[in-house]
């Protein structure tokens, strides 16, 4: 089973990226923004799912900058997603693996996410 961390402080938002990836056959672990390195590590993602705008104004791709900086993980693929129409160009500056723009289409963003964390 692929196991995938997603950082996201919106609780709708959330639920339902857990509920969707849970019934793919992911399992799913929830983090804040503050997630170390060290915990990522011991977690062993396959991948990493971060929402943009996360909550004390913190952007999805700081934290995306964090885990592609440090060499224990900067192999673990990481995806962006929010409703920001400069996600390509946030997603390049931050190193990120890919994006999905809000609103979500969950079958594009399911397909992304098995491509990337299968790859």
């Amino acid at each position: 089973m692929k196991k995938l961390i997603i950082i996201e402080d919106d609780t709708d938002a959330r639920e339902m990226a857990v509920f969707t990836f849970e019934n793919n056959g992911y399992e799913v672990v929830k983090a804040g923004k503050d997630i170390s390195i060290q915990e990522v590590i011991a977690l062993k993602p396959h991948i990493i799912v971060v929402g943009y705008q996360l909550s004390g104004g913190t952007p999805g791709s700081e934290v995306c900058l964090k885990l592609k900086a440090d060499k224990a993980t900067k192999d673990i693929p990481v995806i962006l997603y929010s409703p920001n129409v400069d996600m390509d160009k946030i997603s390049q500056s931050a190193c990120a693996d890919g994006y999905v723009a809000k609103p979500l289409e969950l079958e594009d963003f399911m397909y992304l996410v098995h491509r990337i964390a299968l790859s």
